[in-house]
């Protein structure tokens, strides 16, 4: 009796394992798709800062330099947003001369160009400005949603093709979707050992590198986009 206890004991989890299992004959494959495209759309985004021990003077010099950024963008297709000034303290080794609180005064800009022909003129007139700081740069598409979507398909297809070949191998063909995620299928993939899960990694949780303090703010860059599918399809 003590015997079959244990013994049951250890086959617990592989019974709890199996539940997770298609009652069909399967395969389970993932596709990929990627696309290097050129981008439609800049991003800029920076801090104007000003430091003076009257908090007034550094807001007027803020205030200077916001209409300097208005009057570059004159003229120039894109979309601005300059935030209300704001008092940050400043760092512990940057004290007020007379030992009181000092605060830079602050305002956040962002900058949507549209036209990628006046990218160039745009980030040559803002690198010449003084008091911008935490400049960083980005690209995208105006028409993302299509091109995910036409992304979508390229890895769907990856997918179909991969589980043709499988199936071939073994003589057999595939049959109809019976799951798909944009995402690891995780119950099934990790019960049965098919990937580790450690390969897969989510967009929305990638780190976003560092800018390097020599990138060259001037040019524009290719966009190198990527979407996978997990799929299982009955196998006939």
């Amino acid at each position: 009796m003590f015997k079959q206890l244990v013994v049951a004991f250890a086959l617990s989890p592989l019974a709890l394992q199996a539940s997770n299992l298609p009652d069909y004959p399967f395969i389970h494959v993932s596709g990929e798709g990627m696309m290097r495209i050129a981008p439609d759309l800049g991003e800029i985004d920076f801090d104007i800062s000003a430091y003076d021990p009257d908090p007034a003077a550094a807001a007027a010099i803020v205030g200077e330099r916001a209409g300097q950024v208005r009057a570059l963008l004159a003229g120039v297709d894109a979309v601005t947003e300059i935030h209300n000034p704001r008092k940050e303290m400043r760092k512990a080794d940057q004290p007020d001369a007379s030992g009181a609180p000092a605060y830079d005064i602050r305002s956040s800009v962002h900058i949507a160009v549209r036209d990628l022909g006046q990218w160039r003129a745009v980030m040559q007139g803002l690198l010449a400005l003084p008091n911008l700081d935490h400049l960083a740069t980005t690209f995208g598409r105006t028409d993302r949603l299509q091109a995910e979507q036409e992304l979508t398909a390229i890895a769907v297809q990856d997918a179909q093709r991969r589980a043709a070949a499988l199936a071939a191998g073994f003589g057999r063909k595939v049959g109809a979707v019976a799951a798909v995620s944009s995402g690891q299928l995780r119950n099934l993939t990790n019960a049965v050992g098919l990937m580790p899960g450690d390969l897969y990694f989510r967009r929305d949780q990638r780190t976003v590198p560092a800018q390097a303090p020599d990138k060259d703010f001037l040019a524009t860059e290719l966009l190198s986009w990527t979407q996978t599918v997990d799929v299982i399809f009955r196998i006939k």
